[in-house]
């Protein structure tokens, strides 16, 4: 009942459908060699489309051909959509991460000094992969001039509180940056930290010696902005009146010079525009003047363990607080399932549709064969019979209808995630289109169209039941 019959018209079909499979097959080897233009898996796309439909339209009737083209659609866009946002939701907690840690232990106050004893105590824990300390502040990044061979570097490797008179004059206009101090020795052990700076080491923060200023590593979008690039220097400015003391306002800011050694590139446009990293002695000379952290970060074997490794990390003392990843993304993933929600939603309709399209084309089928459906009762056939027969045939369609379309968007999916489409980094947090399908994404649209088919080839089978039997045999 489902299947068209008779053969369908073979002319030029061959043809097209070797031409279909071949512009398929190219854009996706093109699109794997790393070519770069959106021609290539638009039109495998469209070619995997076409070749859906010619099949529906060959294979069924044209009824069922359009409920089941109607059901992969929805099928192959909800996973390629449900892939795109749980792409988002993965990048974004996997980077945050990757910046922040697993988990971030904090200690009320200005006064986090403590921090070797927690770094001995919890490097020995088997659940730890790494653990760092660090210290963060805002500062001013000022463009500063290349310093000639007379001028002398061991000052500038430190903390310099100059008056205003004193300082060199900007030469391009400052930006505003989130300044992260690390201990490389510490960093390193922690997966993604060295893979952020476009060297793919963590050199590039050295400390300050007698020799030679201390190393930074800034944002590429931020050195882009300032003009700087590797081997140039720029002045880090402290306002002294963010330090937290009272009598600070009088006092003039503090201010050193760093050499531009490195390029950070974290794939999120957040931190690439604001982000700069030095070396946690330079960082604590500049920022406090003083041995003390902001907090210590920890990364861990099994991510999913943080919520235990927070709760005995805040046993360390009453002043502690820890954060873990899921805490830091909160809003961020809400915001994204909120956004997965409506689309899922939206696309959801156009399953919907191609149910109403199923119901149509079973009572049209109930009508043309209602002579067989009375002999099938004369024969001995019950009401049940019959009602699970085009229950079945509902069952079918959507399941065809469901796997055709899980086999479109694992397609469309792949070319997606090979392409890497760019984003603007003015708008999206991350530089290209992120694909991560998870089981849930691939097998939930399939289950929905079978069971959505299910319930809607219900009514449509219990009217086959219920047809009288003497006018089905008069016809």
């Amino acid at each position: 009942m489902l299947l068209r019959e008779g053969r369908a018209q073979k002319r030029g079909g061959k043809i097209l459908w070797i031409v279909g499979v071949a512009i398929v097959v190219l854009g996706g080897v093109l699109v794997l060699s790393g070519l770069r233009s959106v021609i290539p898996p638009l039109a495998a796309g469209v070619a995997a489309l076409a070749l859906l439909g010619a099949a529906c339209v060959r294979m069924l009737t044209p009824a069922v051909a359009v409920a089941v083209f109607g059901m992969g659609l929805g099928c192959a866009a909800l996973v390629t959509v449900l892939g795109v946002t749980s792409g988002f939701e993965h990048e974004l907690t996997a980077r945050l991460a990757r910046i922040n840690g697993h988990v971030l232990l904090l200690e009320y106050g200005q006064d986090f000094d403590e921090y070797p004893q927690v770094v001995a105590r919890w490097r020995e824990d088997p659940r730890v992969l790494g653990v760092s300390p660090f210290a963060y502040a805002m500062a001013a990044v000022v463009p500063a001039p290349i310093p000639g061979p007379n001028e002398r570097r061991p000052e500038e490797a430190v903390r310099e509180d100059r008056s205003e008179s004193e300082a060199e004059p900007r030469l391009r206009t400052p930006a505003i940056a989130v300044v992260k101090a690390l201990d490389p020795t510490l960093a390193a052990a922690l997966p993604g930290v060295p893979a952020m700076l476009r060297s793919g080491t963590l050199d590039a923060l050295r400390p300050a010696d007698t020799r030679r200023a201390p190393g930074l590593a800034l944002g590429y979008r931020l050195a882009a902005r300032l003009g700087v690039e590797v081997g140039d220097f720029v002045r880090l400015v402290i306002p002294a009146e963010l330090d937290g003391s009272a009598d600070s306002v009088a006092r003039p800011p503090r201010h050193a010079r760093f050499e531009v050694l490195d390029l950070v590139d974290t794939g999120m446009t957040e931190f690439d525009t604001s982000l700069a990293l030095v070396h946690l002695s330079a960082g604590q000379s500049l920022f406090f003047d003083e041995a003390r952290v902001t907090g210590v970060e920890f990364a861990l074997r099994d991510p999913e363990q943080a919520d235990q490794v927070a709760a005995q990390l805040v046993e360390t003392g009453p002043t502690f607080h820890a954060t873990t990843w899921r805490q830091q993304s909160e809003g961020t993933i809400a915001g994204l399932r909120q956004i997965r929600a409506a689309v899922s939603l939206v696309l959801g309709l156009l399953e919907l549709v191609a149910a109403s399209a199923l119901i149509a084309s079973l009572l049209l089928l109930v009508r043309r064969k209602r002579a067989e459906i009375a002999a099938l009762m004369a024969l001995g056939a019950d009401g049940r019979t019959v009602f699970w027969i085009f229950e079945a045939v509902g069952l079918l369609a959507g399941t065809v209808g469901a796997a055709v379309g899980l086999g479109l968007g694992l397609l469309l999916s792949g070319l997606v995630a090979a392409y890497r489409y760019p984003l603007s980094g003015d708008v999206y947090p991350v530089d290209h289109l992120p694909v991560h399908l998870t089981l849930v994404d691939v097998v939930a649209p399939g289950i929905a169209a079978v069971v959505l088919c299910a319930l809607v080839s219900g009514p449509v089978a219990l009217v086959a039941a219920k047809l009288p039997l003497l006018p089905g045999l008069r016809r």
